[in-house]
């Protein structure tokens, strides 16, 4: 009797790109890492968005992975930046018809060799499973960036493990809020059953896009799920806004206010006056100025773009969601320092890990 054939299913990895030309060896070495990986050729694609760089990095892009002609690929280049919630969904509508996976992959993440077998093997096994990470390092070095990320009722978010040593507490797979943008794997099916022609909600821009998915995906029924295998390195922070800049604060807090507005959180009344506190306390940090009046744009904007999203009729059942309940006695602790939360997040993943366990 001959060696049974395995048929691995079929993957579309979606890759995007902005202006990378500081980091272009990085970004090069990234798409090396999927040329490289250990899975059937025929089985997967590369779809690479552009969000219209000016800055020459794409034409290097373009002319690297030309070359490469063992990998399937599809390039597309946009004449506006749409984000990381609408490049993504662009390249959602590109995948081939055939593709029961979609993969995530950011341009300063380094995906390892067996990591897509790796998911794709596990999501295989757990039908009920829709989207799912490995561990993700930070970039040279065993400390963790993203284990999965967990949301809290202030719709703020938590990456599980953060600056830990892998493996910290991670022994076996666990459920979590959302799985992290950077190296991620969804089923094409529910992705479609749940949120349909899309992966993200375009207004959204950047900034609560992964985890507002991994909450809809919950809301829906569906599963997401943290696996302690490692599966890439990631530098965090390259592709979206410079340090120092306004704009990912603005489109932070903006985005978590019009997620409160969709959801049913019990701290929605709440939220807005944590919003310009984070603001003022973010862009203090920051040295910058002009605070109040972000604060108040981001308020205005949040409300107005919240209100649209609830005339469409999205909503979010964030508790179907394995998320950070917050009692009504630490409440203040959330108005105090940024590494007073971190801690008191990080001894509730410890407190809670084997309620948030899977058994295997």
């Amino acid at each position: 009797m001959g060696d049974l054939k395995i048929v691995y299913p079929k993957v579309s990895i979606i890759w995007l790109n902005y202006n990378s030309l500081k980091i272009i060896s990085l970004v090069l070495r990234s798409l090396e890492s999927i040329v490289e990986l250990d899975y059937p050729r025929d089985r997967y694609e590369l779809i690479i968005v552009d969000n219209g760089s000016t800055d020459g990095s794409f034409e290097k892009i373009r002319g690297y992975i030309e070359r490469r002609e063992s990998i399937k690929k599809k390039i597309i280049r946009l004449e506006h930046n749409l984000g990381f919630a609408g490049g993504n969904n662009i390249g959602f509508k590109a995948r081939d018809s055939d593709s029961r996976y979609i993969l995530l992959l950011n341009n300063d993440a380094i995906i390892l060799q067996d990591a897509l077998k790796t998911l794709v093997e596990y999501a295989e096994n757990h039908d009920d499973t829709t989207g799912l990470q490995g561990v993700v390092l930070k970039y040279g070095s065993r400390f963790i960036d993203s284990a999965g990320g967990f949301v809290n009722e202030f719709l703020t978010s938590y990456p599980l493990g953060s600056y830990r040593e892998y493996p910290w507490i991670l022994r076996k797979p666990v459920y979590i809020s959302y799985a992290d943008g950077s190296c991620s794997l969804y089923k094409t099916r529910h992705i479609l059953d749940c949120v349909g022609e899309k992966l993200f909600i375009e207004e959204f821009f950047g900034y609560a896009d992964d985890n507002v998915l991994g909450l809809m995906m919950w809301s829906c029924g569906y599963k997401i799920i943290s696996v302690p295998e490692v599966v890439a390195y990631h530098v965090r922070g390259l592709t979206f806004g410079r340090r120092g800049s306004i704009l990912p604060i603005y489109l932070g807090e903006r985005n978590r206010l019009a997620l409160s507005i969709i959801s049913n959180t019990r701290y929605k009344s709440i939220i807005p006056i944590h919003v310009l506190r984070n603001i003022t306390t973010l862009l203090a940090r920051e040295r910058l100025s002009r605070s109040s009046r972000i604060g108040v744009r981001a308020l205005a904007d949040g409300v107005r773009l919240g209100e649209k999203l609830k005339r469409k009729g999205l909503f979010i059942d964030i508790y179907k969601a394995p998320i950070i309940r917050i009692s009504l006695k630490d409440l203040g602790l959330f108005f105090t320092t940024r590494r007073a939360v971190e801690k008191y997040f990080e001894n509730w993943a410890v407190k809670n890990i084997n309620l948030l366990t899977i058994d295997q």
